[in-house]
Protein backbone atom coordinates (compact mmCIF):
# COMPACT_ATOMS: atom_id res chain seq x y z
CA UNK A 1 0.00 0.00 0.00
CA UNK A 2 1.44 3.38 -0.94
CA UNK A 3 1.75 6.24 1.53
CA UNK A 4 -0.61 8.34 -0.65
CA UNK A 5 -3.44 5.91 0.08
CA UNK A 6 -3.13 6.31 3.84
CA UNK A 7 -5.04 8.85 5.91
CA UNK A 8 -3.57 10.35 9.07
CA UNK A 9 -6.18 9.87 11.79
CA UNK A 10 -5.82 11.35 15.26
CA UNK A 11 -7.17 9.03 17.94
CA UNK A 12 -7.75 10.14 21.52
CA UNK A 13 -9.18 8.32 24.52
CA UNK A 14 -9.58 4.63 23.74
CA UNK A 15 -8.87 5.44 20.05
CA UNK A 16 -5.29 6.22 21.11
CA UNK A 17 -4.86 2.55 22.08
CA UNK A 18 -3.66 -0.02 19.52
CA UNK A 19 -6.02 -2.69 20.88
CA UNK A 20 -9.09 -0.52 20.42
CA UNK A 21 -8.11 0.51 16.91
CA UNK A 22 -7.37 -3.11 15.95
CA UNK A 23 -10.84 -4.18 17.09
CA UNK A 24 -12.47 -1.19 15.39
CA UNK A 25 -10.80 -1.61 11.98
CA UNK A 26 -10.03 -5.35 12.00
CA UNK A 27 -6.25 -5.10 11.57
CA UNK A 28 -3.63 -5.38 14.30
CA UNK A 29 -0.51 -4.35 12.35
CA UNK A 30 -1.40 -0.66 12.51
CA UNK A 31 1.22 2.06 12.58
CA UNK A 32 0.73 4.89 15.02
CA UNK A 33 2.86 7.44 16.80
CA UNK A 34 2.25 9.67 19.77
CA UNK A 35 1.05 13.14 18.93
CA UNK A 36 -0.91 16.17 20.04
CA UNK A 37 -4.06 17.51 18.44
CA UNK A 38 -3.77 21.29 18.28
CA UNK A 39 -6.66 23.60 19.23
CA UNK A 40 -8.89 21.13 21.08
CA UNK A 41 -9.43 20.07 24.67
CA UNK A 42 -10.30 16.55 25.76
CA UNK A 43 -13.57 16.28 27.66
CA UNK A 44 -15.73 13.50 29.05
CA UNK A 45 -19.47 13.45 28.41
CA UNK A 46 -21.96 11.46 30.43
CA UNK A 47 -24.76 9.66 28.59
CA UNK A 48 -27.25 12.47 29.23
CA UNK A 49 -24.87 14.96 27.54
CA UNK A 50 -24.57 12.97 24.29
CA UNK A 51 -26.71 14.47 21.53
CA UNK A 52 -30.33 13.38 21.53
CA UNK A 53 -31.17 14.43 17.95
CA UNK A 54 -31.60 12.52 14.71
CA UNK A 55 -30.00 14.46 11.84
CA UNK A 56 -31.10 14.02 8.20
CA UNK A 57 -27.77 12.23 7.49
CA UNK A 58 -28.55 9.46 9.96
CA UNK A 59 -29.01 5.98 8.49
CA UNK A 60 -30.72 5.02 11.76
CA UNK A 61 -33.89 6.40 13.26
CA UNK A 62 -32.43 6.77 16.74
CA UNK A 63 -30.39 9.53 18.34
CA UNK A 64 -26.73 8.92 19.25
CA UNK A 65 -27.76 8.90 22.92
CA UNK A 66 -30.26 6.09 22.34
CA UNK A 67 -27.82 4.07 20.21
CA UNK A 68 -25.18 4.31 22.96
CA UNK A 69 -27.71 3.52 25.70
CA UNK A 70 -28.74 0.29 23.89
CA UNK A 71 -25.11 -0.85 23.51
CA UNK A 72 -23.73 0.18 26.92
CA UNK A 73 -26.55 1.01 29.34
CA UNK A 74 -27.26 4.14 31.36
CA UNK A 75 -23.83 4.79 32.89
CA UNK A 76 -21.76 5.27 29.73
CA UNK A 77 -19.13 8.01 29.47
CA UNK A 78 -17.52 9.24 26.26
CA UNK A 79 -14.33 11.13 25.40
CA UNK A 80 -14.97 14.06 23.05
CA UNK A 81 -12.78 16.74 21.54
CA UNK A 82 -14.06 20.27 21.97
CA UNK A 83 -12.50 23.27 20.18
CA UNK A 84 -10.28 25.45 22.36
CA UNK A 85 -7.58 27.48 20.60
CA UNK A 86 -4.92 27.28 23.33
CA UNK A 87 -5.35 23.58 24.18
CA UNK A 88 -3.95 20.25 22.98
CA UNK A 89 -5.13 16.67 23.26
CA UNK A 90 -2.57 13.90 23.66
CA UNK A 91 -3.22 10.79 21.60
CA UNK A 92 -2.01 8.74 18.65
CA UNK A 93 -1.65 9.59 14.97
CA UNK A 94 -2.63 6.47 13.01
CA UNK A 95 -2.06 5.60 9.35
CA UNK A 96 -5.40 4.23 8.14
CA UNK A 97 -6.79 3.18 4.78
CA UNK A 98 -9.94 4.88 3.43
CA UNK A 99 -12.00 1.79 4.38
CA UNK A 100 -10.56 1.83 7.91
CA UNK A 101 -11.56 5.49 8.18
CA UNK A 102 -15.11 4.45 7.28
CA UNK A 103 -15.02 1.94 10.17
CA UNK A 104 -13.89 4.75 12.48
CA UNK A 105 -16.60 7.16 11.29
CA UNK A 106 -19.22 4.43 11.71
CA UNK A 107 -17.95 3.62 15.24
CA UNK A 108 -17.96 7.32 16.15
CA UNK A 109 -21.55 7.69 14.84
CA UNK A 110 -20.57 10.64 12.63
CA UNK A 111 -23.49 10.17 10.20
CA UNK A 112 -25.80 9.71 13.19
CA UNK A 113 -24.85 13.14 14.53
CA UNK A 114 -22.85 12.25 17.63
CA UNK A 115 -19.96 14.45 16.50
CA UNK A 116 -18.48 15.97 13.38
CA UNK A 117 -15.61 14.82 11.19
CA UNK A 118 -12.92 17.53 11.26
CA UNK A 119 -9.62 18.27 9.56
CA UNK A 120 -7.07 19.67 11.95
CA UNK A 121 -3.38 19.97 12.71
CA UNK A 122 -1.47 17.66 14.98
CA UNK A 123 2.13 17.68 16.11
CA UNK A 124 3.83 14.34 15.59
CA UNK A 125 6.53 12.82 17.81
CA UNK A 126 9.22 14.70 15.82
CA UNK A 127 7.58 18.08 16.41
CA UNK A 128 6.29 18.35 12.83
CA UNK A 129 2.80 19.74 12.15
CA UNK A 130 0.71 17.46 9.96
CA UNK A 131 -2.88 17.44 8.68
CA UNK A 132 -5.09 14.86 10.41
CA UNK A 133 -8.71 13.77 10.43
CA UNK A 134 -10.53 13.27 13.70
CA UNK A 135 -13.94 13.79 15.31
CA UNK A 136 -15.06 16.64 17.54
CA UNK A 137 -18.25 18.14 18.90
CA UNK A 138 -18.42 21.41 16.98
CA UNK A 139 -21.99 22.64 16.65
CA UNK A 140 -23.68 23.26 18.99
CA UNK A 141 -20.94 23.50 21.62
CA UNK A 142 -20.64 20.36 23.71
CA UNK A 143 -21.84 19.85 27.22
CA UNK A 144 -19.39 17.83 29.29
CA UNK A 145 -18.73 16.54 32.81
CA UNK A 146 -15.02 17.23 33.02
CA UNK A 147 -11.87 18.25 31.15
CA UNK A 148 -8.95 15.82 30.87
CA UNK A 149 -5.45 17.26 30.64
CA UNK A 150 -1.99 15.81 30.07
CA UNK A 151 -0.80 12.66 28.41
CA UNK A 152 -1.18 10.14 31.24
CA UNK A 153 -4.97 9.92 31.35
CA UNK A 154 -6.82 6.61 31.57
CA UNK A 155 -7.68 5.71 27.94
CA UNK A 156 -10.88 3.80 28.73
CA UNK A 157 -13.77 5.39 30.61
CA UNK A 158 -15.86 2.21 30.28
CA UNK A 159 -14.88 -1.43 30.76
CA UNK A 160 -12.21 -2.23 28.16
CA UNK A 161 -13.32 -5.82 27.48
CA UNK A 162 -16.88 -4.69 26.80
CA UNK A 163 -15.95 -1.82 24.47
CA UNK A 164 -13.60 -4.08 22.46
CA UNK A 165 -16.37 -6.66 22.10
CA UNK A 166 -18.84 -4.02 20.91
CA UNK A 167 -16.23 -2.61 18.47
CA UNK A 168 -15.83 -6.08 16.90
CA UNK A 169 -19.59 -6.45 16.51
CA UNK A 170 -20.08 -2.94 15.11
CA UNK A 171 -17.35 -3.54 12.49
CA UNK A 172 -18.86 -6.90 11.48
CA UNK A 173 -22.34 -5.38 11.23
CA UNK A 174 -20.99 -2.50 9.12
CA UNK A 175 -19.29 -4.95 6.73
CA UNK A 176 -22.67 -6.57 6.09
CA UNK A 177 -24.21 -3.31 4.84
CA UNK A 178 -21.37 -1.86 2.75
Amino acid sequence: MSQEELIKYFGYGSNADIEMMAHMVGRDDLYGELGQLIGYQLCVQSLDQIRDIIPPTSPLKESPREIIRKKFGDTFELFVAVPKPDAVIHGTIWDLTPLEMEFVKNWELVDCGMQEEVQSLAMDSNGQLIQVETQAVMDPPAEYERIVQGDDYKKYVVEKRRILEVADNVRKDFLEVI
